[in-house]
């Protein structure tokens, strides 16, 4: 990469030059480099990872727009974060769920970490209830399926066995 100085004829300069090098324009200066080289084509994963990426930029969008959400959003905020970055790793990243089974009991615990708003909670076919800290829904089968959804319309998804 060569800057380009105090040369008239080249001032302002900018696309491909014989197929060797780029002039590109950066911060008012001109500068030259290489071609580019070509990528390979995308991986199903990054594909996927592009994907959630969008979605979780248009719910965070979204959520400035609302003034009750924004709010939420600015007092889970950490210090010199926007309410947007917070909303953003809110549909980004799931949430970090624990299941526990109190046999005795007859009964399923679903716990929740992060800062992450749940919507709603199923166990198999049941919808779980919500206590102080944690979801409870009784246990009526051997294997089942766990599902916690967040504000943001992630869905985890966890099969248990007793």
């Amino acid at each position: 990469m060569a800057k380009i100085k105090n040369n008239v004829i080249m001032r302002g300069a900018s696309g491909k030059h014989a197929d060797q090098v780029v002039l590109r324009q950066r911060n008012g200066e001109t500068i030259l480099c290489k071609l580019p080289c070509e990528y390979p084509p995308k991986t199903a994963k990054q594909l996927a990872n592009q994907e959630r990426f969008k979605r979780a930029n248009n719910f965070a969008k979204a959520a400035v727009k609302d003034p009750e959400r924004k709010a939420y959003y600015q007092s889970i905020a950490k210090p010199h974060q926007t309410a947007f970055n917070a909303a953003f790793q809110d549909a980004y990243n799931k949430p970090e769920v624990e299941v526990s089974i109190e046999k005795e009991k007859e009964k399923v615990i679903v716990k929740t970490q992060g800062k992450h708003r749940i919507v709603k909670v199923t166990i198999g076919n049941t919808h779980a209830i919500q206590k102080n800290t944690h979801w409870e829904a009784p246990l009526k089968e051997k294997t089942f399926t766990v599902q916690v959804h967040d504000i943001a319309g992630n869905i985890c998804i966890i099969v248990m066995k007793t």
